[in-house]
């Protein structure tokens, strides 16, 4: 079964809450209105189990988990691509690769979140928006970290973005002169930054927590001016996500 529909027609916080309710299985495809200025903009994927997020990615290659963890470096880049090669179909690969002591459950944790950020950051990126669930797709287990999130936690996240963007507008941290569309990439860019610095420097911040105060928002946005180094190992540290 496909629903389809835009999300002037419908929110994003009821076509989640649908999700969560009714603990659906299936893929939700967002992607710009074809008439749209930004139609040519990527579609953005995002799986869901029994109501619960389990994964994200940009393409339907099963290759963006294995590219994000790449561009971190925690392991060589022939490691994760050969070991993720003996994952048992049946297993998602983060569990595999953390119980190959090839990655860490911190690391699970930190890609899970930017695995969703970076699919829902098209929200801010393109007005026009529609969106499709097919129920009942198989689910990728080669994006899957192994980890899950209410469906529910979409509508979190789109609340403290708001209000990221908001503070970010007040600080003048978002470039002078530009289109709209270029702010919003700017700042879908900067919190991904953000969101590497709170990981890097141990701290436990995550966007996909129910709640987080303006307070600690704004303390969030204060990591901007911390310096962004890249340890190749961190100390454990907490973000409310659950194994499958």
């Amino acid at each position: 079964m496909l629903i389809t529909g835009s999300l002037q027609e419908f929110s994003l916080l009821e076509i989640s809450h649908f999700i969560h309710q009714e603990k659906k299985t299936g893929l939700l495809k967002i992607l710009a209105s074809p008439k749209s200025p930004e139609a040519s903009a990527s579609t953005h994927y995002i799986w869901v189990s029994q109501g619960k997020l389990v994964a994200a990615a940009q393409q339907l290659n099963n290759q963006g988990l294995i590219s994000l963890i790449q561009q971190y470096h925690w392991a060589g880049d022939r490691v994760v691509p050969k070991v993720a090669q003996m994952c048992p179909p049946e297993q998602p690969l983060g569990l595999y690769l953390r119980n190959q002591s090839v990655l860490k459950s911190q690391h699970l944790k930190h890609l899970f979140e930017v695995q969703l950020f970076q699919e829902v950051r098209i929200l801010f990126q393109v007005k026009d928006i529609q969106f499709e669930f097919e129920q009942d797709v198989p689910l990728p287990r080669r994006e899957m970290t192994g980890l899950t999130l209410p469906a529910i936690s979409l509508n979190w996240v789109i609340e403290k973005l708001l209000i990221l963007q908001e503070i970010f507008e007040l600080r003048n941290l978002l470039p002078d002169n530009s289109y709209s569309s270029s702010k919003s990439e700017f700042f879908c860019n900067q919190v991904l930054h953000l969101l590497d610095i709170a990981f890097f420097h141990s701290l436990n911040f995550s966007l996909f927590a129910q709640k987080n105060s303006i307070g600690r928002l704004s303390q969030f946005i204060d990591l901007y001016y911390l310096p962004y180094d890249l340890p190749r190992s961190m100390p454990n540290q907490g973000v409310s996500c659950a194994l499958v």
